[in-house]
């Protein structure tokens, strides 16, 4: 139990943002970006969580926040990465050592918790590339060494 609660964590924490390309665009692509700005500013206007846009690849914004607008409507606001990385982190080491019955229902509804709110780091692209898991490491230490873990 404690491998697929840990293997779920590792899973959910596996997402990657892209360093955004440089497009130069042509007369016929500005409408475009227009009509795909305008989609994008009425897909945040739905977002209630207060999630680092940031931090999700321009290729894959829009599919994001229409997922994560389904996300909320679902499961309610959604963390920010930095806070499932450290709540996971948590919920792991707790995990770790050997808990009793009763410590172990209340780990597991923590973690139920847990999983509701980063749900959203779900459906970003997996990562691919070891450039892309090196970059992710790196920000997940990030997180981590801001929050004074590691």
């Amino acid at each position: 139990m404690k491998r697929l609660l840990f293997f779920i964590t590792i899973i959910s924490l596996f997402s990657c943002a892209s360093d955004p390309e440089v497009v130069i665009e042509g007369p016929e692509q500005a409408g475009d970006t227009i009509q795909k700005n305008n989609r994008l500013d009425s897909l945040e206007e739905q977002i209630k969580s207060d999630y680092d846009m940031s931090t999700v690849d321009d290729e894959n914004s829009e599919e994001f926040m229409e997922s994560l607008v389904e996300i909320e409507k679902k499961y309610g606001e959604q963390w920010d990465f930095c806070t499932c990385v450290i709540k996971n982190d948590s919920i792991n080491k707790a995990f770790s050592s050997p808990v009793s019955d009763n410590e172990f229902e209340r780990l597991s509804a923590r973690f139920d918790v847990i999983d509701e709110k980063c749900k959203a780091f779900l459906v970003q692209n997996p990562n691919v590339t070891p450039e892309e898991r090196a970059k992710h490491e790196k920000k997940v230490r990030n997180c981590l060494k801001e929050a004074g873990i590691r």
